[in-house]
């Protein structure tokens, strides 16, 4: 329990009160004997043992009576939040307010978790007496601050996104601003359905968090508003593909889209035989059509569904969406289509026997269509290097020179993709590093530090397989990225930190990528020569890598973009909705699901793959990441009327009556039973 004035608590040592009067007042006697009365005493030992209890329960009641009254002044709070204990005022109330698309799951009444949690902080807010409040935003994790609760209860930063939450760059806005602004006891209150999703929770940086907050010089406690009630029967929509159909066989072409989607519900251990008619709704262009969609298990997939496109529409933007149910927030998505642009492949290579592979995963598009735009340059032709219209860069000599880098960032910057392999003459340094000055070139801070030959065949120990070039496909299948063998690799070196999509034994990286803002950079460190490896006998990985990173540079190079929201953070000035929630500011666009414009450009935003995952974090781990810090927690459920905090001195005044009404009780004179023959006391006076 806690208590809003815990100072009043100081008078408790005046429940003492009664117990002193009561022996002050047995110390104003002096004791005589006296013979007759020594008689009467010895009558009344029979009934001392009452009278002693009776005494006794008459102390206690006065005590509790003071006790209550103390209690109830200090304003005590009843709470699931254990170890909000007073610590004094708080001076400012930071809230983190996860507003991802699971916290928009309905519960009683209606309710989502998103719209409970903001109500029920609202009221512990208002309770506690909070005077400077703190909001650090989901989608930027950059901190605000407000003079009312209001303000911050109605601030933007605290409606629904479509974008996921990053608990771990939250928790670092709220440590940058305790940091830089040195505010006096802080509050932490934070509210989220505990998605693994939202909270990255095998992330290094929560070790770095834990020991800047314990080092701060106020005191910052922690208080959850946790919702992690699973959904039951929710259904989750996704379109897979959408593109125009292509020519055929007779090189007729009908203008019809091919959508592919995919349906999924929140049991997974529902059983095949249970199946479910979900109603599908295509609108293109804002004409309607539908689709019965049959589910059976927990998900399905349906394939290049044909829909007619009106007239000679090529350019424009769709959306599916199912009927409502627990979570509408993952009932539509929107997507755009176009033409596709040309898939322009740049191969920078030294050696044409070593990137032979490489050609040929790059000339084939993922339909089995044959692509005639892969060029071939030798390093003394970088001069003529002009990357306008290209999808993808492959490069197989040493690291882009001084003259050379900066179109190349360029064209990183602009969205294009590039993949480095080792050079050939780098496997010729032996064991030691390169020392050759065409081979210490440095590229975004990275560079080729030797060639480390093996003995025995190298082995992939763990990749990703959730995201990026090498995640699973579509249809969950794995990419054989175990069954590589290498027989040496490239060593990389550089002050970047990389982010490792396969790592080998040892714990060397196969597969690299950059941080970039924009575009994206990655190092392959086995040489696709098949006498160093089998990336190219095992062609399944090189090829589906390739030809991801082709499709994410036509995307940059293309008039129409899909887009998952929150993952660019330019200006928005310009764009123009299209379609998607009419409650949307213009700053809010690139985190809010809909289909927006800018200038001839069309851009679909939708919720990430990771918020149709439903795993939550276990109570294990949630300790775990706050341990050694002042921490406490408390579950709810989406439309829960209840209060997290409320006031209960009402309480401790009804006990301090009761108390005072028992002590008036026990105070009343015993009644004398009446026995014949015997005539009381009071009577024969009055008789007399």
């Amino acid at each position: 329990m806690s208590f809003l004035q815990p100072l009043m608590l100081i008078a408790l040592p005046l429940i003492a009160l009664p117990i002193i009067i009561h022996l002050i007042n047995q110390w104003r006697y002096q004791t005589k004997r006296w013979g007759a009365m020594i008689f009467l005493l010895a009558a009344n030992r029979m009934n001392r043992g009452f009278a002693r209890l009776r005494q006794w329960l008459i102390l206690a009641m006065r005590t509790l009576a003071l006790a209550g009254l103390i209690f109830a002044i200090a304003r005590p709070l009843s709470s699931g939040l254990i170890g909000m204990t007073g610590g004094g005022k708080v001076d400012t109330t930071i809230v983190l307010l996860d507003r991802s698309p699971s916290m928009q799951q309905q519960g009683i009444g209606g309710a989502s978790k998103l719209d409970s949690g903001r109500r029920q902080l609202a009221d512990a807010l208002r309770t506690l007496g909070s005077t400077h409040w703190v909001s650090i935003d989901s989608n930027t994790a950059q901190a605000a601050s407000f003079e009312t609760l209001d303000g911050l209860i109605d601030s933007p930063a605290m409606q629904a996104s479509s974008a996921t939450a990053d608990l771990p760059s939250m928790l670092q806005g709220a440590l940058d601003y305790l940091e830089t602004n040195k505010p006096g006891p802080t509050e932490i209150w934070i509210c989220s359905d505990l998605a693994e999703a939202d909270w990255n929770a095998e992330s290094g940086s929560w070790s770095v968090l834990r020991d800047s907050f314990e080092r701060l010089p106020q005191s910052v406690r922690f208080h959850m508003l946790a919702y992690p009630s699973p959904s039951t029967t929710n259904l989750t929509l996704r379109v897979t593909e959408a593109q125009r159909e292509p020519v055929n066989a007779a090189g007729i072409s009908e203008n019809n889209l091919l959508v592919s989607l995919r349906l999924s519900r929140a049991n997974e251990d529902i059983d095949s035989d249970d199946k479910l008619t979900v109603p599908v709704q295509i609108e293109i262009e804002g004409a309607r059509s539908e689709l019965s969609v049959e589910l059976s298990g927990s998900s399905t997939e349906i394939r290049n569904h044909r829909v007619p496109l009106t007239g000679d529409l090529t350019k424009g933007w769709g959306r599916v969406l199912i009927p409502a149910d627990e979570n509408n927030a993952d009932n539509e998505f929107y997507f755009v289509f176009d033409d596709p642009p040309v898939r322009r492949v740049v191969v920078v290579s030294e050696d044409r026997a070593a990137t032979r592979p490489l050609e040929i995963a790059a000339a084939v598009s993922a339909d089995g269509t044959s692509n005639d735009t892969v060029e071939v340059l030798a390093p003394e032709q970088l001069d003529s290097l002009i990357l306008d219209e290209t999808a993808l860069l492959l490069w197989q000599t040493t690291l882009p020179s001084a003259s050379i880098a900066p179109a190349v960032e360029n064209y990183v910057n602009g969205g294009g993709q590039v993949i480095f392999f080792p050079p050939s003459r780098l496997s010729s340094g032996g064991d030691t590093p390169v020392n050759q000055p065409l081979l210490a070139e440095r590229f975004m801070g990275i560079a080729w530090d030797g060639w480390v030959g093996q003995d025995q065949k190298v082995m992939v120990e763990n990749w990703r397989g959730d995201q990026d070039l090498l995640a699973a496909t579509s249809s969950g299948a794995g990419l054989p990225v175990g069954q590589l063998e290498l027989s040496g690799y490239g060593r990389l070196s550089g002050d970047v930190e990389l982010s490792k999509l396969a790592t080998l034994t040892g714990g060397a990286p196969l597969l690299a990528r950059v941080p970039t803002a924009r575009g994206g950079v990655y190092f392959f460190t086995a040489s696709p020569d098949p006498r160093a490896s089998t990336l190219a006998e095992s062609g399944i990985v090189l090829f589906v890598a390739i030809q991801r990173a082709i499709e994410r540079g036509q995307t940059a190079l293309g008039n129409t973009t899909q887009r998952v929201a929150g993952e660019s953070s330019g200006p928005t000035d310009q764009w123009r909705q299209l379609a998607g929630p009419t409650d949307v500011l213009s700053t809010e666009f690139n985190w809010q699901a809909g289909i927006y414009q800018d200038d001839d450009r069309l851009f679909a935003i939708n919720r990430s793959v990771a918020e149709d995952q439903r795993g939550r974090l276990a109570d294990q781990q949630v300790e775990s990441l706050f341990a050694g810090l002042p921490f406490s927690r408390v579950d709810e459920q989406a439309g829960s009327l209840s209060g997290i905090v409320r006031e209960v001195w009402r309480l401790f005044l009804v006990a301090m009556i009761i108390a005072l009404l028992l002590e008036a009780v026990l105070c009343l004179p015993r009644r004398t039973p009446f026995r014949a023959g015997v005539v009381p006391s009071r009577a024969r006076k009055g008789l007399e």
